[in-house]
């Protein structure tokens, strides 16, 4: 800076300095903008696992609604049957129908119950054919039953009439810790199967299957997700729980018990 004295002149030297802070404060300004709004949107690729029969309650119509929302995220979906460890094999979250025991109490894992999954317990007309349908939960004793091979007592199916709880063992030719292959299994005549409603929901308006044991309501199954505790989550996964929570609390067909 040039002195006189009657004024100040910015020297060259000094205009450069200037201008060389000021590009500096700019980037400082544009990165905190960009790490705000890292913080705000959600980003990433989140490895989700999912039950087969999640296919056929609308689940990837909830997953391209995910997407359209938070564009700069992207899933990378596997549907399997069986229980899954978050850390050992690398999924962000899981979703789970039945018991949550082997999830309960973990040290970084919650679980959070989301849906209400009403089972029926069908076969097909050519199964049913020249036999005598199950009209209360121990003649499934005299049936061929499909067993879907997955929780602490798979053999055992309960159901209630409103009034009284049954249980009943039941056996059957096949088991299978995969619902397609029972379904698929169910459509060919090889026995009675107990799957969730929405899964058969179309054979049964079809007539393709009919529902056994009038009168009589399987147990219902429920839905979780297991995802990393808060303190361990990122913001994708914690947005991934609320939206799934949200898109089940909103269809009646799935609600909890209140």
């Amino acid at each position: 800076m040039a002195r006189t004295t009657r004024r100040l002149n910015v020297t060259e030297a000094g205009r450069s300095y200037y201008a060389q802070c000021a590009r500096l404060l700019d980037d400082l300004e544009e990165v905190e903008r960009s790490a705000a709004s890292m913080q705000t949107m959600p980003r990433g690729v989140l490895k989700v696992r999912a039950p087969v029969s999640l296919d056929y309650a609308g689940f990837g119509v909830m997953m391209g609604e995910f997407l359209r929302q938070f564009p700069a995220v992207k899933v990378e979906m596997t549907l399997n049957d069986r229980f899954v460890d978050l850390d050992d094999e690398g999924y962000d979250v899981a979703l789970a129908l039945g018991s949550n025991q082997k999830y309960v109490n973990h040290p970084t894992h919650a679980t959070r119950a989301i849906a209400r999954m009403t089972r029926t317990v069908a076969a097909s007309p050519g199964y049913l054919s020249g036999r005598e349908a199950p009209a209360a939960p121990q003649d499934l004793k005299r049936h061929d039953c499909l067993i879907y091979d997955r929780g602490p007592a798979p053999d055992e199916w309960h159901f209630s009439d409103g009034r009284t709880e049954r249980m009943v063992h039941v056996g059957g030719s096949l088991r299978s810790n995969n619902s397609q292959v029972l379904k698929d299994a169910l459509l060919g005549g090889s026995g009675l199967a107990m799957l969730p409603t929405f899964m058969i929901a179309q054979a049964l308006d079809e007539g393709r299957l009919v529902p056994v044991l009038p009168g009589w309501t399987p147990a219902s199954r429920t839905l979780y997700v297991i995802h990393p505790r808060p303190r361990h989550s990122s913001l994708k996964i914690r947005e991934f729980v609320e939206f799934v929570s949200a898109c089940f609390e909103r269809d009646p067909r799935w609600r909890l018990a209140s």
